[in-house]
């Protein structure tokens, strides 16, 4: 039985983004509370949640939305994590049909084995290209009470969450899921998933990214990462080389 190929490239982590340079792997569908813009010099098939395919040099996918994409030699894949201005921007009127992510006007060379300075440059030249509609409104001050509540916590507990928030219960969960485009537990379960990577870029082993993150193990974690990236942690996280940019 062969072993799944793994991502070997470079990840480059920068608070709410982060830029991956170098060969893809084939994912199976999945959706995640991030933008995703890919930029592929030698074309790279991406199907939508209903079967739709295109083969594109460049793609905009917004957040939420299922997706996959086949396997290319060389690319630069720019996650915008969801609380990110550009990402509530492209996921405003998002079209759930892949033909209409293809993007093959993009003008962005991606540059071999980067180094920080010129990842920098990458991330600021691809959303320059993408031409971004105007940023979203800022988000109501409930939704951001609440996100930082979520963010410093491993669990839900919705009567704390409702006092910081100063609503109802009922009120917390429209006005959450309406701002933030995800219902509570899965933006914890997103934020939970954040936390194991930055783990694993320090050096933590799946298992214990999987305890410090709040997963009841490393099956659960994987689990979680399957339905949000399409692949294994051992072949998103095992092989790729880490860089921090902040």
């Amino acid at each position: 039985m062969s072993t799944p190929a793994r991502l070997n490239g470079t990840l480059f982590v920068s608070e709410t983004r982060m830029l991956y340079v170098g060969p893809l792997v084939a994912t199976k569908r999945h959706a995640h509370h991030a933008a995703q813009i890919v930029i592929a010099p030698q074309g790279l098939t991406i199907e939508d949640g209903a079967s739709g395919r295109i083969h594109a040099g460049a793609a905009v996918i917004p957040p939420r939305l299922p997706h996959a994409h086949g396997a290319c030699a060389h690319a630069a894949l720019l996650f915008l994590d969801g609380d990110d201005v550009a990402s509530r921007a492209l996921s405003r009127d998002a079209d759930p049909r892949c033909a209409a992510w293809g993007r093959d006007g993009l003008d962005v060379s991606v540059p071999r084995d980067p180094t920080p300075e010129m990842a920098r440059a990458l991330m600021a030249a691809i959303l320059s290209a993408v031409d971004l509609p105007q940023p979203p409104e800022p988000r109501h001050p409930a939704a951001r009470r609440m996100c930082a509540y979520l963010d410093g916590s491993d669990q839900v507990n919705l009567a704390g969450l409702s006092h910081e928030a100063g609503l109802s219960p009922r009120q917390m969960r429209h006005a959450f899921a309406r701002d933030v485009g995800l219902p509570m537990r899965a933006y914890l379960r997103w934020q939970r998933l954040r936390r194991a990577i930055a783990a694993v870029e320090g050096g933590a082993s799946l298992s214990a990214a999987a305890a410090s993150a709040g997963f009841s193990d490393s099956a659960h974690l994987s689990r979680v990462f399957r339905e949000q990236f399409g692949m294994t942690p051992t072949q998103g996280l095992s092989s790729i080389t880490w860089r921090t940019l902040d």
